[in-house]
């Protein structure tokens, strides 16, 4: 029997890691939080997401982690949730994942508007668990991260107050690799990625916001806190004396997005959350 590569093996540990909980992240309160530790994708928890009734407003990213859905479930006898794409009521008994795109990527504000008239709709009567997850493109260097941040908040409590039987995930947002040397010289010639140093600065800003408001809810989705993270600590940059954090490329397709493993490991991560949910 032929050996099989050590990057398939590696990644099993690392699976294995991050379902017994021995994958955790380390930090204070104002760096970034122990969010990422008992990751796991217990048979119980599987069969308590399978059965809540969920909608997920997205992009991207997004549809990495529902993916990772995919290979979360067959390694357990445990049905697996059916999963819809919709921006109305799916009109079925039993528990799914309902999710659409949210908006136009760049326009944070506009898939706010977009997720809040979903939820307005037939949607917000039907679910169990709402979440909207912002891309990495939507907070740059030139965002203005406090106004944005302001306009979430009121978002979700409008929304809160308006549909007190759904329990809201809150998110932080993505992260983008730190970039290559060609990436870094294109940056030189004016053809910007969003992907630099000044961009994922902006991100770590509007995160912190994101966790001291909603840290200790039990109910933030730390999605950067987990691209972060390969091992026992973030990937972490220094920039003007500022630390900021990066997205793993053990864990990354592309500058921006997730790959097999890393879809795995943020749905097994949701999957946890939403099941901890009463």
């Amino acid at each position: 029997m032929k050996r099989k590569p050590l990057v398939i093996l590696l990644a099993g540990v690392l699976v294995v890691l991050a379902a017994s909980g021995s994958w955790v992240l380390l930090g204070r309160q104002d760096r970034l939080p122990a969010a990422v530790g008992k990751i796991s994708s217990k048979p119980g928890d599987l069969t308590s997401f399978a059965g809540r009734r969920i909608f997920f407003g997205h992009q991207s990213v997004g549809a990495n982690i529902i993916d990772g859905l995919g290979s979360v479930y067959p390694s357990r006898a445990t049905v697996a949730p059916a999963v819809i794409e919709t921006r109305t009521d799916p009109g079925r008994k039993g528990g799914y994942l309902a999710h659409a795109q949210m908006g136009t990527n760049g326009d944070p504000i506009g898939k706010l508007a977009d997720f809040e008239s979903v939820l307005n709709g037939s949607m917000g009567g039907a679910i169990d668990v709402a979440i909207l997850k912002l891309c990495y493109i939507d907070v740059t260097a030139d965002t203005d991260v406090e106004a944005l941040f302001k306009k979430y908040t009121e978002t979700m409590a409008r929304l809160e107050a308006a549909h007190p039987g759904v329990t809201f995930i809150y998110t932080t947002v993505p992260l983008t690799t730190e970039r290559g040397w060609k990436q870094t010289v294109k940056s030189w010639i004016g053809r910007g990625d969003e992907a630099g140093p000044a961009d994922n600065l902006a991100r770590q800003r509007y995160n912190e916001l994101i966790r001291q408001r909603y840290g200790a809810t039990g109910r933030l989705f730390d999605i950067a806190a987990i691209e972060a993270t390969m091992d026992s600590s973030p990937t972490s940059r220094t920039r003007d004396g500022r630390t900021y954090y990066v997205l793993h490329r053990g864990l990354a397709a592309d500058p921006g997005h997730l790959n097999g493993l890393g879809s795995r490991v943020a749905a097994a991560r949701l999957v946890t959350l939403v099941a901890a949910q009463r």
